[in-house]
């Protein structure tokens, strides 16, 4: 899911992601080919990601979308996050599990 989103959100900043708004919402949903019913779902599935974000922990949030959005490796994101890579690498795996968990019921 996140993939999928991704692809249709590239131009979306991290700050607008955070905030969770309808605007956001709109952009991750936006199909013009999509069937009324495949929109709502798809909007259903972006506000859930939003959510299931803005839950994690800060830390985890952080490198999350450091990554995702930013497109960063484990190594940059402890350099700029100030953390050792070791600790990095743990807040994604604990982000990726915990957004895993909370979005099971879109797999």
């Amino acid at each position: 899911m996140i993939d999928s989103i991704r692809a249709r959100r590239r131009h979306m900043n991290l700050e607008s992601l955070e905030r969770g708004s309808d605007e956001v919402t709109r952009q991750l949903t936006a199909d013009p080919s999509a069937s009324p019913i495949a929109a709502a779902i798809a909007r259903d599935e972006a506000a859930a990601l939003i959510r299931a974000v803005e839950e994690l922990p800060r830390e985890q949030r952080e490198a999350f979308l450091l990554q995702v959005e930013g497109d960063l490796d484990i190594e940059e994101i402890a350099r700029i996050t100030g953390s050792s890579f070791e600790t990095t690498k743990s807040r994604l795996r604990y982000a990726r599990t915990k957004l895993r968990q909370t979005l099971k019921e879109y797999a």
